[in-house]
């Protein structure tokens, strides 16, 4: 199975497009006020009216209460909802039954994860995506040690943290996730704002690493 690629933190038309033409599986937008890639949902809304079938959207949400997560899908044809906060297992389970769509579950990893508690939920949310713990939930671009990741979670992860066109084989040498999600290693020096040569020579490379995968 090939590697899924999902960009994440869009503001502009623009990189929509390019990331569109790239070869992008999915696209995520920040509703968490706090991030430089903040976006109102009535932005999304424009973002994404002429984004072609078979590309998925992601609502990326810290913290956020149902009701407010309710009211951004309610303006926004958001498909998916990541919860990158201190959102409990308990949260994003319910949520995902109430909401009857896909939720995503980020999971900051530091020398105090509970990779047990990680296995345990892995199948009951649609995706479990591991990010460096790092200041402001996510998009710093700092890595982690992915040799911390169990055996028994590899493959079904989506990875995330630092990742970068240089990185992504051993990457998928090491960890065979099932989906890689960057945002910083795609932009053009500005948050928000990406560049359509690295987003191209990401995919790029994550169609050479499976091939190697593949060939092994």
């Amino acid at each position: 199975m090939r590697t899924r690629v999902k960009f994440c933190g869009f503001r502009r038309p623009q990189d929509v497009q390019a990331a569109v033409v790239a070869g992008a599986d999915a696209l995520g937008f920040v509703f968490y006020d706090k991030s430089p890639r903040y976006v109102l949902p009535e932005t999304v809304a424009q973002l994404v009216q002429h984004m072609p079938a078979f590309i998925d959207t992601v609502g990326l949400f810290v913290n956020a209460s149902v009701d407010e997560i309710k009211a951004v899908l309610n303006q926004t044809p958001i498909q998916n909802v990541q919860l990158h906060g201190d959102e409990t297992w308990d949260f994003a389970v319910q949520l995902q039954y109430s909401l009857r769509r896909p939720v995503i579950k980020a999971v900051r990893v530091n020398d105090r994860t509970d990779w047990a508690e990680v296995a345990a939920h892995i199948d009951a949310v649609a995706g479990v995506l591991l990010d460096a713990d790092s200041m402001g939930y996510g998009g710093s671009g700092h890595g982690f040690d992915w040799t911390a990741i169990p055996n028994n979670v590899r493959g079904k992860i989506i990875l995330s943290g630092g990742l970068q066109t240089a990185t992504i084989a051993q990457a998928i040498r090491d960890v065979s996730p099932y989906a890689l999600d960057v945002s910083s290693g795609i932009e053009a020096g500005v948050k928000g704002e990406k560049d359509s040569e690295k987003m191209n020579a990401f995919m790029q490379a994550v169609c050479i690493a499976d091939a190697e995968r593949w060939r092994r």
